[in-house]
């Protein structure tokens, strides 16, 4: 039987393409939280040399020009890891 997949919300792919281009090299993924409301993990080398001040003002600055008034809402946490910070095996 194949497998059920889950259809993103047109703004989770936007957002995602959107953080990918503007934090370049980032890996990014999303993970539904309740209802249509997401969260986003964005881990990229960058982030090793930044607090999270500037990573957050980074990220969410690109998710305020990617995303509508309507959609911001929908985005319940842009979490920003460096590739250090990541948990061993």
């Amino acid at each position: 039987m194949p497998k059920a997949t889950l259809k993103l919300p047109p703004y989770v792919s936007k957002l995602t393409t959107h953080l990918q281009k503007g934090v370049r090299g980032a890996e990014v993924d999303s993970e539904n939280v309740r209802g249509d409301r997401y969260r986003f993990v964005v881990v990229a080398k960058k982030f090793e040399k930044w607090g999270h001040p500037e990573r957050q003002l980074l990220v969410w600055n690109i998710a305020e020009k990617a995303l509508s008034k309507a959609e911001l809402p929908k985005v319940a946490m842009i979490l920003t890891i460096a590739p250090s910070e990541m948990p061993g095996d």
